[in-house]
């Protein structure tokens, strides 16, 4: 008879790492080998592309790629950047056909990035998406960051959205800058993150997502302006509200922090926004309880748990490093390297160090601007609307009810597009 004692070595050998790695690495295995993807359909040309911009025109790195949708670009930026910014943006909007939102921001935001640094909080980009949403006029909006492109025309990626029939709907980021480390190991965070997105398509990305102009206004609407999480944020909200939320495979490369520092700061900003995500809207979990339960209890409680792990080696600890590895070799067999040898240990890192750090920071960035990011569920959702028009009548009507401000909504022109508000 096996004694208590060999009976939870054995547990503790075998059956606890393996557990610790199934639980990492299902989402990436159930997102493999899923099948129910969008399928292609004939390009759309009706459609608006919202690219925010402040601070400083040097981020507006893809320029060169949003000529090519000329007047269909509309940049988004403040009433209260500089007058040598606002002249080189105009210098840009007169030579490319793009159009130009200017939107008010609290005073605290004002000139933000204007040191020379992007920002990583605040409220001044969803305030900004959220703002000259009133002025598009096209039934379908992108939203894609100041330094990203895709590898095909944006007019087959609405084209698939619209086929498809969604109203929101996620795409596949590819880190395009590789040739460093930190690169080749984000690449492979990617990938598996991107398959993730198989089957949870309401995790979109800030850097480019796809959206009906109605439903991106209304979720806009009850949007908690919170900058880190705000695109998976608006995800939840749409499919909070019985939107149809997809994920459409094309690829849009975009460039990552390659060195240390930009690495960590981005990191950071990161981890507080999955510490906002994950304890500070714990109601979530009843909609996605296995997305919550990684979150909360894996990576948030179970913190104490692997530092302890960490800090006295043992067999365990060593089986659950091969363990891993052989999970994350399965998992990127097609594109392996050796830098897939350094993967656990830059997983554990970001376990063992960024989440607490993130922490820290969620409470330096929510005290800063003032916002705790609580996420809104208990939505009540308008009747479908046929149009941008319809869906700021239906806003303005539910606002009668609440003390939620309804912004003044003026008719969209050639160029520029701005408001007071």
């Amino acid at each position: 008879m096996i004694s208590y004692t060999w009976l939870a070595w054995l547990v503790s050998l075998l059956c606890l790492p393996l557990l610790y790695v199934l639980i990492d690495t299902l989402g990436g295995l159930r997102g493999k080998h899923h099948r129910g993807i969008a399928t292609p359909h004939p390009p759309v040309e009706d459609f608006t592309v919202l690219v925010p911009i402040y601070g400083d025109v040097r981020y507006l790195e893809n320029v060169a790629y949003l000529a090519e949708y000329g007047a269909r670009v509309v940049l988004c930026t403040t009433a209260s950047e500089t007058p040598a910014f606002y002249a080189a943006l105009d210098e840009l909007s007169a030579v490319h056909g793009f159009r130009v939102f200017r939107g008010t921001v609290p005073v605290t935001q004002a000139n933000a990035g204007a040191s020379g640094r992007r920002a990583t909080s605040g409220t001044i980009r969803d305030r900004l998406i959220r703002d000259a949403l009133q002025f598009v006029d096209t039934p379908t909006v992108v939203c894609i960051d100041a330094d990203t492109t895709t590898t095909r025309p944006l007019q087959e990626l609405v084209g698939t959205f619209v086929g498809n029939q969604f109203d929101f709907a996620s795409v596949r980021l590819i880190p395009s800058n590789t040739d460093r480390l930190l690169g080749r190991l984000q690449a492979y965070e990617y990938r598996l993150s991107m398959q993730m997105r198989r089957i949870a398509p309401w995790m979109v990305s800030g850097a480019c997502h796809v959206a009906r102009t109605p439903v991106h206004l209304e979720v806009m609407r009850r949007h908690s302006l919170f900058f880190q999480g705000n695109d998976v944020e608006a995800g939840i909200i749409a499919s909070a509200l019985g939107y149809r939320v997809g994920h459409i495979p094309f690829d849009v490369p975009t460039t990552v922090p390659d060195r240390i520092k930009p690495w960590f700061r981005q990191r950071l900003a990161w981890a507080g926004g999955e510490f906002r995500l994950f304890a500070l809207n714990l109601h979530l979990a009843r909609r996605h309880p296995w997305f919550w339960a990684y979150g909360t209890l894996i990576t948030l409680v179970g913190l104490p748990l692997r530092w302890a792990s960490a800090s006295h080696p043992a067999w365990p600890l060593a089986a659950l490093a091969i363990l891993y590895f052989g999970g994350c070799l399965y998992l990127h067999y097609r594109h392996r390297g050796w830098t897939l040898l350094l993967l656990p240990f830059y997983t554990a890192f970001n376990s063992l160090v960024m989440t607490p750090l993130g922490a820290v920071w969620y409470a330096v960035m929510a005290v800063r601007d003032r916002n705790p990011g609580i996420i809104r569920t208990r939505l009540t959702r308008y009747p479908a609307a046929a149009s941008i028009t319809q869906a700021r009548e239906l806003l303005a009507i539910e606002a009668l009810s609440t003390d939620t401000q309804i912004l003044p909504v003026v008719p969209s022109r050639a160029r520029p597009i701005e408001a007071s508000h």
